[in-house]
This record gives C-alpha cells, sequence and structure tokens, in this order.
C-alpha cells in the first residue's frame, strides 16, 4: 500500500479558511500561505501585529527525574542551567557537530521541560528523544497529537494586545522567557519568542482555546500572517532557517550562532565542535543588493570575478526597499562592506555586505 502524503490539517483549518487563507503544502503540513498578500502581511507585522498560526512545529514535553540529564545530554545547550521559566536557543548536532535541527528549550518547573523543533525535522527529534528516554525516569509527550495550537502573535503592538485580551500580568514575563496564563477559564502557556525580530508572544494552548485567541486577535485588528511573509520578515532579520542556512553540512561556528553552543556540559558531537571551533573557513554573511533584481537562494556570489558562495536565502526587503541575501563567504571576505556581485540567470548584479541584521526594528533588544 502505498504511503498518504496528503498534507496534514492544522486544527484551525477551518478558521483559516474563512479568513481567506490560500494554502500550500510546508513540511507535510497544509499551511497558509498568505491571505490578503505576503508583503502587506510583512509590513502589519513590523508596524502593527500580525498572527501567525504554527501549530505545524514539533512540541514535545518532558517530564520526570531525569529529564535535564536527558536533553542536556542531546542538546547544546544545558537547560538545566536555566531558571524555571526561561529559555534557550540551541542545537541537536550529529556526532560530526553538524546541525540536525535547531530548537528552543523551555524549563517549565524543576524537572519540566518543553522542546520546540522545525516542522521539518520533529520526527527525528522526536525518534531521538524516544530512544534517550529509554529505562530514564522520563515521561515525554508529542504535544502535536494532542491537537494543541501553537499561535505566534507579532508586532510592535503584540504586547499591548495580549495584555488586553489576556490580562496585564503577561507584561511581567521578560524577553525569552514563558509564564502560564489563566483567563476566564482559559489556559495559554506564553513565550516571550518569535521568529519575526519584532517583540511579541508564541501561545500554546488546546485547540478551543487557540480558536478563541485566533478569532479575538483578528477583532482586536491584528493581521493574520502567512508563511510567505514569516520568510520575508526572518530574513530582514537575519534568522537562519533549517535546509537554508542551517543543516547536517554546518556547524554553529560557521553561522555565527556560537554563542548557542555551551561546552560546559557533555553533548553529541562536543569534541568534533570543540576541534572545529578554531578551524572555521567560512561563515554565514549579509548581502545587500545594489541593482535591479531579487536575489534568491541558489544565486552564485563573487568576488571580482572569483566565484566565492552561492546564496542559502534572498528576496526583497519590504523594510529596505532592496533585495537581500544571506549565504556563506570565505572569512578573509566575510567583513562589512566587502564589494561583490550577484549572478541573476546569467546577469550579474553588484552588491555588498553588511553587518546582521539587516533590519532591527525600534523594539527589539
Amino acid at each position: 500500500m502505498s504511503e498518504d502524503l496528503t498534507p496534514r490539517p492544522l486544527p484551525l483549518r477551518s478558521n483559516h479558511a474563512a479568513l481567506g487563507a490560500r494554502f500550500g503544502e510546508f513540511a507535510g503540513w497544509e499551511m497558509p500561505l498568505w491571505y490578503g498578500g505576503a508583503v502587506d502581511e510583512h509590513l502589519a507585522v513590523r508596524n502593527a501585529a500580525g498572527v501567525f498560526d504554527i501549530s505545524h512545529m514539533g512540541r514535545y514535553a518532558v517530564e520526570g527525574r531525569d529529564a535535564g540529564d536527558v536533553l542536556a545530554s542531546l542538546y547544546t545547550r544545558d537547560p538545566r542551567r536555566l531558571e524555571i521559566n526561561a529559555s534557550a536557543y540551541g542545537f541537536s548536532c550529529n556526532d560530526e557537530g553538524g546541525i540536525i535541527d535547531d530548537l528552543i528549550l523551555y524549563r517549565r518547573g524543576e524537572n519540566s521541560y518543553l522542546v520546540i523543533c522545525n516542522a521539518a525535522n520533529a520526527t527525528v527529534i522526536g525518534d531521538d528523544l524516544r530512544a534517550a528516554v529509554q529505562g530514564k525516569a522520563v515521561d515525554l509527550k508529542d504535544l502535536r497529537e494532542d491537537g494543541t495550537v501553537l499561535l505566534a502573535v507579532q508586532g510592535p503592538k503584540a504586547v499591548d494586545i495580549i495584555a488586553t485580551l489576556l490580562g496585564e500580568s503577561v507584561r511581567s514575563i521578560p524577553r525569552r522567557a514563558s509564564g502560564q496564563i489563566l483567563s476566564d477559564g482559559r489556559s495559554f502557556l506564553l513565550a516571550r519568542t518569535g521568529y519575526t525580530g519584532e517583540d511579541g508572544f508564541e501561545t500554546l494552548s488546546s485547540a478551543e482555546d487557540g480558536a478563541w485567541l485566533l478569532e479575538s486577535l483578528i477583532d482586536a485588528g491584528v493581521t493574520p500572517a502567512g508563511l510567505a511573509s514569516r520568510d520575508t520578515l526572518r530574513l530582514e532579520a537575519a534568522l537562519a532557517l533549517h535546509g537554508h542556512e542551517i543543516d547536517e553540512s554546518t556547524k554553529p561556528w560557521e553561522a555565527g550562532l556560537g554563542w548557542a553552543v555551551d561546552l560546559e556540559h557533555d553533548f553529541r558531537g562536543k569534541d568534533a565542535l570543540i576541534a572545529a571551533k578554531e578551524n572555521t573557513t567560512q561563515r554565514l554573511y549579509c548581502i545587500v543588493a545594489d541593482g535591479p533584481g531579487v536575489m534568491r537562494a541558489g544565486c552564485e556570489v563573487f568576488a571580482k570575478d572569483e566565484r566565492i558562495g552561492v546564496l542559502a536565502s534572498g528576496g526583497h526587503s519590504p523594510m529596505l526597499g532592496k533585495s537581500i541575501g544571506m549565504g556563506y563567504l570565505p572569512r578573509s571576505i566575510a567583513r562589512e562592506g566587502a564589494e561583490l556581485s550577484v549572478d541573476l540567470r546569467g546577469r550579474r548584479i553588484p552588491a555588498h555586505t553588511v553587518k546582521r541584521p539587516f533590519y532591527s526594528p525600534p523594539s527589539a533588544d
């Protein structure tokens, strides 16, 4: 019997259809790509607030006496060192130090943790966790199988709107921290994190409470936003996307993400990362086009007439009004202000390097 390749619908699929979503397949899920238009949604997030349904992302509750030890053995961040309600961005690496996935670890209690990972790698991360907890005092739960909903509310007005809907106590949740909020019998885990460079929250709840929150956000003037604008927003913020800027062939040092590696504890790939730290030959860098045309992933990058790299991501920046991209460059060239050119279907356009990020919102730290 052939495998069913039908994309999996989100729990709130009908809600998005009613909002006019245009759907497409992503990582095995049927996802809203856009509603009114990707550029309008992008600008709404930058200027006010937008809401994304990111319920496709992997999420695992890991609890029990050995939970912290298990997670520390798998990931580049040691969750046992986190304060309760704090979070840490880190990696699951292979034995060679390559990045299997980037993820966020939340410490919810003394022996209670939450792992949020990319949708495309959720099965791999889940299998890894299930193997690691065998024989350990750990209770592992896949929260996607419980029909939970994950919404991201992002933008300079996001915190004010969430505070109006769920109570002023949400303002006390610091950046990169989380808190459980009860409001009128509804329960939400709020994490003050995101993937746009803007302030805001990612909210985890039951499908029923998530549907109420989505409807309330729309009624409050928040713009529904899809995957297309989420990608342009993360690119402006120079945030890595697994499968583009990072994958199992790259190491955190090369991507400028060494700050997300703690070498004070033992984890898979640690020895390889230590060996690679002083031998990095390339660095991920930001590139801005100085001519007409839109750079895309796969475009070749040149220094004079020498091909020196390929763009990992590229697109048009609505905030800058220019084409931007990220790619790996030799360390000798990966510096601010380097003059380059990028090939667009046989036509070279001038470009130059800039420091990360391309765009930093006024509300950013």
